[in-house]
């Protein structure tokens, strides 16, 4: 496959390298978008956990890019791995927006990252826009680096054509304890956000991320 043409993107699997910022949130199901056809969502009184994740991709695996994603645990289906279902993601890569939804129908879209690398002592900045309006941004300070390299897997389970679509999905990497303050635009597509606190906040250094394996 032609990976030079736009529109072209590389088979399954993709194994990805980078960093990351993972934050977990406890918001109500009624504040959330509807849960697609065939899933529900894992609720504590009448609350969903859901994960957001600022990843950026870098050259040395098979695709580099930068992303926002927005999962939601989901329960049932007849697994013992932990799955969620990705609800909004937005990625600066074409092949990856391709890939994505042909591959394993992530509705992923186009975005436009502003970045402030930073290192280890330092954390980093970002800031996402999409159709010219303000989505996210990102502040991540890190306190302490966690011994290991600890390994998680799971399932992502999205509506396919076909029905639910299961991909199994792999991550390693140093893990850092820290303090990420987002910001949501209060009309934006994760108003839903807007305002509220995350459980806990970790960044991932040297990840290893396999997709569709």
């Amino acid at each position: 496959m032609d990976t030079d043409e736009p529109s072209a993107f590389p088979e399954a699997p993709w194994h990805l390298t980078g960093s990351a910022c993972v934050s977990a949130w406890r918001v109500p199901t009624r504040d959330l978008p509807p849960a697609p056809t065939g899933l529900a969502y894992a609720t504590l009184a009448d609350n969903a956990l859901v994960f957001t994740a600022w990843a950026a991709y870098l050259p040395g695996g098979t695709l580099a890019y930068n992303e926002l994603a927005v999962a939601v645990a989901v329960r049932g289906h007849g697994m013992l791995a932990p799955a969620g279902t990705v609800t909004q993601i937005w990625v600066d890569e074409p092949r990856s927006v391709a890939g994505g939804r042909q591959l394993w129908s992530i509705p992923k879209a186009l975005g436009e990252f502003e970045l402030e690398p930073g290192d280890e002592e330092r954390g980093f900045r970002g800031r996402l826009n999409a159709d010219g309006r303000a989505v996210a941004s990102v502040r991540f300070d890190p306190t302490m680096r966690l011994p290991g390299q600890p390994s998680a897997s799971g399932f992502v389970i999205q509506p396919g054509p076909c029905g639910l679509q299961r991909t199994r999905c792999r991550g390693r990497g140093r893990v850092v304890t820290g303090r990420a303050n987002w910001e949501f635009a209060a009309t934006g597509p994760l108003g839903y956000l807007h305002g509220r606190t995350p459980l806990f906040s970790l960044g991932v250094r040297d990840l290893q991320a396999s997709f569709g394996i």
